[in-house]
């Protein structure tokens, strides 16, 4: 193998292990991991269905689950966009609020443990050389 496919089978592990980890997190206020990059996302105003999907991986049908649980759970409410009917958007409660302080000093932990020797200028490589890749990705393949 080379390098470069080195480097996505490392990802790979790296993000099985932080799923499984922040599963066991999130298991604590009765999310996943997948929920949370939902709540994420709402929060940083992707905030559409359609938006939602662009911004993480997954089908519609997924994605309608995934919401109808955060609804029927209150973590988020779901409005019809004043300009487009045929648009709900979502937003997140003051629910997800307190499940982020809940579980906010365990996650700071694993944070901390993951970057453990890791100093801030090799944080940034790494962010770097992430942010070329997924513009690369988003260059050629376009969702």
């Amino acid at each position: 193998m080379n390098k470069k496919q080195d480097f996505i089978n490392e990802i790979f592990k790296f993000v099985t292990l932080l799923e499984n980890s922040w599963d066991f997190i999130f298991s604590q206020v009765w999310l996943t991991v997948k929920n949370y990059q939902i709540l994420y996302l709402i929060s940083t105003w992707l905030d559409t269905s359609k938006r939602l999907l662009w911004g993480s991986y997954g089908s519609k049908p997924n994605m309608a689950k995934k919401l109808r649980f955060l609804e029927e759970n209150n973590f988020v409410t779901r409005t019809i966009d004043s300009k487009d009917k045929r648009v709900f958007r979502f937003t997140i409660t003051t629910k997800w609020s307190q499940a982020m302080d809940t579980i906010s000093p365990i996650y700071e932990n694993a944070i901390s443990i993951i970057f453990e020797n890791i100093d801030d200028k090799d944080i940034h490589i790494g962010w770097i050389v992430i942010q070329k890749c997924l513009q690369n990705f988003n260059n050629h393949c376009p969702i």
